[in-house]
Formats: structure tokens, C-alpha cells, sequence
């Protein structure tokens, strides 16, 4: 998965007034694109919504002119926090719960078909991390149905705001889904994430990008709104640091069911795009002069990068390796799913079964790239892992990490399985190698070990 598959560009924190004297509902953005390979000329006026050559925003959706007053109002103000200066006017209009359902579907069946779902649940589930009767397509369509407020639509460069909105989050919903119509302006959202599509942890480092800098642009606004100041996000301490570890769920009072009861994979996919892309882009603002967007030749390679800026930053940047499986699976096997989990999988991965935050934290770094392939055969599964590690002692805590996640996992389980954890040297690079395998089934001795390659940038 994408951890970004789970939830990607599909919801996020949309007003977190965290240094108000008193907290507020977390409402939660949806930020879905649309999947027309389109651009706009640029060339639009900007006091007019700007004609374009694809879907219209749905019949259902009547456009509200106190909307789009409100919307132009905040644009200019928004142009000048976020760097990115308007084309044109985005449309804005009023979506009712049925046009919001009907909208997710057709997300879900364009970005998550039913066999790539449970392609996906089926790789977590092996790893422990939700289980295997599981309906991933249900589970995002009641959480994104109970959380959503408002969303952006690529396709009809159109903003869409919840019928059902109060009043008092109506601009803090605009402002963050304004930045969003920016940013699809100059970097075309939807091309960005197909670009990545098929390296997950990039795409969640791209998603990152795309919703940290939008919650960074509206709590500025916010913190500006509320002390009546020109305020400045970059005078601030760390917010990600402040922020790391918020749980949605703990948030809950029992009237986010959907949220309250995902597994925790699910709920950090569902977060981190907005808190660790908010640290980041905060971090890239203090350290970078004019305001740069974390898109376009700015944008980061990988969760790495996100989490640790010196990752980013340092000449040259520490770029991920490409692990490729360099044959193809044995006779009576079928691939059920491949990706990569990337350091913030595995620091999942890790505390969801070790129960440490901290341990997992420290266990994870220094990843170089990985990737993991599903095999299944008569009901048998195979997962095969292999991890890149920037060093012998990253390659050994990681080993000793996993070895005591595997057994926790299927202590719990139950699970009759044999799970080897290895270390090895490939061009030049530390790499951990698991297999995990029901007892008493072999793969080819002429499989094993499974062999690959690494691509060094």
C-alpha cells in the first residue's frame, strides 16, 4: 500500500486550532483529485471561473454566491502566505451528502478497484496491521463519509463545501481547499500523484507535500485571525514535533465511530500528510528564503525526507535505493501485491507490534529503500521483504526490531508460520531479507534467496 492507498489525498486535519484557550472539533478535509489528464492555459482572468475542457461539477451542486464571495475575498491574502499566485478563480459550490457519496465512489473505482483492495488488505493483513475480513473500500467510504467537510475536485477545478457545514468552520474549510485549487494550478495535482503512483512511500512523501504546505498556509491564517496580526508561522517552535503522535481517535467523544475503530495504520496514513507535511514545510520556510513550495523540483523523495530534514537538505540528499525483484515468482505462485512501506511503514509496522513509539522511531532509521512482494500458492502466503539500510548498525537494530515484531505478531496470531530475519551485502549496501512462510511450506531452493537488485540514484 501507499500508506497514502489507505486514505490517500483523502482526508486530513482541516482545522486544528491548536493554540486556542479552548479546543475545537477536528473537522477533516477531503482533498480528492480528479483523474483527467488536463492543464489549463493560465492565461484566464482572474474575475472569471475559468473554462475548461472536461467534467462539470455535478448537477446537484448549486453553485452559492456567498461562497464565492467568500472564496474571493480570502484568495488574495491566500496567494501571498502560500507563494503561489491564482490563475483564475476556482469555482466554488455547495455538495450535499449524496453528491459527496456518489463522488467517493467514483475515487474509489478509479484509484482503489475492488481487486486492488483487497490486494492491499490482503499484504497488511500479513503483516499484521488490519485484519484479513476486513472491507478496506467500506471502512474509507464510512470514514471518509463521517469526516469529510469539504474537497476539492481537480477535474472541475471546483471546491465543494458540506451542506452541513457550520458556519464558524466555513472559512478555515475554504482556505485550506483555496490552497489546494492554487497549488493544482502550477503543479497539476492529479498528474503529480499518478507520477508516483506505483512507489508508495513517494507518494506518501508527495501527499505530504501537498496537504502540509495547505494546513500550514491555513493556520497561519488562523493564528492571523485570531491575534488580529500579520502572523508568521516560521517565528513558531516546531509545530510537527508539537504535534507528533496526535491520535485522531483520542480526540474522538464516541461520535466518530468510523475513526475511533480504524486500525492504526489507516489512522496514521489518514494524519500523517498533514502533521509531518505541516512540520516539514514549516521547516522549509525557516530555512529557505521567499516562501518555496514544497512541489515541482521542491518536492520530497521519500517519508525519510519528511521526517528527518537533513535528509532532505544535505548536499547531496540522501535519496532512496530501488530494490527490484530481479525474478519472477516460482512455478504455482501467483503475486498478489508489491510496494514498499518506506521508514514511516516501518515505524508502524514496529510499534504496532513492539508497542513502543520510540523504539520503532529509532529502529526504523537510517532506511535506504525496500520493497515487499505477496506470493500465494493452495492457499498458502509467502511475504517476501527486503530492506536497503544506510549502515551495518541501522541494518542490525532493524533486524533485531523485526525479529521481535514477527514473534509478537504471531504469538498474538496464532499463526503456525516460520519468519527468518537476515542480514546481507548487496552492491554495496546493508540489507535485511524476511521471509515469512507457513510452516512446513518450501519455495524452490533455486528461488531462495529471493534475489534482487539495487539502483542506486
Amino acid at each position: 500500500m501507499k500508506l497514502g492507498e489507505m486514505g490517500r489525498r483523502a482526508a486530513g486535519a482541516g482545522g486544528l486550532a491548536w493554540w486556542g484557550a479552548a479546543a475545537v472539533a477536528v473537522p477533516i478535509v477531503l482533498t480528492l483529485g480528479g483523474c483527467e489528464e488536463r492543464r489549463a492555459s493560465g492565461q484566464e482572468a482572474l474575475d472569471e471561473t475559468a473554462p475548461r475542457d472536461h467534467t462539470a461539477p455535478p448537477q446537484e451542486a448549486i453553485a452559492d454566491t456567498t461562497l464565492q464571495r467568500m472564496a474571493a475575498e480570502l484568495q488574495p491574502e491566500l496567494e501571498r502566505r502560500s507563494g503561489l499566485e491564482a490563475k483564475f478563480r476556482p469555482r466554488v459550490a455547495l455538495s450535499d451528502s449524496a453528491t459527496l457519496l456518489r463522488y467517493l465512489h467514483e475515487q474509489l473505482d478509479e484509484q482503489l478497484p475492488p481487486e486492488k483492495a483487497l490486494a492491499i488488505t490482503a499484504a497488511y493483513a500479513r503483516l499484521g496491521l488490519v485484519p484479513d475480513t476486513m472491507d478496506l473500500r467500506a471502512a474509507l467510504i464510512a470514514l471518509l463519509e463521517e469526516q469529510v467537510v469539504g474537497y476539492y475536485d481537480a477535474r472541475a477545478d471546483t471546491l465543494f463545501v458540506r451542506t452541513h457545514v457550520d458556519e464558524k468552520q466555513l472559512e478555515t474549510v475554504l482556505v485550506h481547499e483555496l490552497v489546494h485549487a492554487l497549488q493544482d494550478q502550477h503543479f497539476d495535482l492529479d498528474s503529480l500523484m499518478r507520477a508516483v503512483s506505483d512507489d508508495g512511500d513517494r507518494s506518501t512523501a508527495a501527499e505530504a507535500a501537498v496537504e502540509g504546505h495547505a494546513t500550514l498556509t491555513m493556520m497561519e491564517w488562523q493564528l492571523a485571525q485570531m491575534t488580529g496580526s500579520d502572523a508568521d508561522v516560521t517565528a513558531l517552535p516546531d509545530l510537527g514535533e508539537q504535534l507528533r503522535g496526535i491520535d485522531l481517535a483520542a480526540l474522538g467523544d464516541g461520535s466518530l465511530p468510523a475513526l475511533q475503530t480504524a486500525p492504526r495504520v489507516i489512522r496514521e496514513a489518514l494524519i500523517f500528510p498533514y502533521i509531518g507535511g505541516l512540520g516539514f514545510t514549516q521547516r522549509l520556510w525557516k530555512e529557505r528564503p521567499g516562501r518555496p513550495v514544497p512541489l515541482g523540483e521542491s518536492i520530497p523523495m521519500s517519508t525519510e525526507q519528511v521526517l528527518h530534514w537533513e535528509a532532505y537538505a544535505d548536499q547531496p540528499p540522501d535519496l532512496p535505493v530501488a530494490v527490484d525483484f530481479t525474478v519472477s515468482e516460482p512455478d504455482a505462485w501467483e503475486q498478489i501485491h508489491t510496494d514498499n512501506l518506506g521508514e514511516l511503514g516501518i515505524r508502524i509496522f514496529l510499534a504496532e507490534h513492539l508497542g513502543g513509539e520510540d523504539l520503532a522511531m529509532v529502529a526504523a532509521r537510517g532506511w535506504g529503500g525496500d520493497r515487499f512482494r505477496l506470493l500465494r500458492a493452495d492457499g498458502n502466503e509467502a511475504f517476501v521483504w527486503v530492506i536497503a539500510w544506510d549502515d551495518d548498525a541501522s541494518a542490525a537494530t532493524f533486524a533485531r526490531a523485526a525479529e521481535g515484531a514477527y514473534a509478537a505478531r504471531y504469538s498474538e496470531d496464532g499463526a503456525d508460520r516460520r519468519v527468518t530475519v537476515e542480514r546481507a551485502d548487496a552492491d554495496g549496501k546493508p540489507v535485511v531479507r524476511i521471509l515469512d512462510m507457513p510452516a512446513g511450506v518450501e519455495l524452490p531452493a533455486d528461488w531462495l534467496p529471493a534475489r534482487f537488485r539495487l539502483t542506486v540514484p
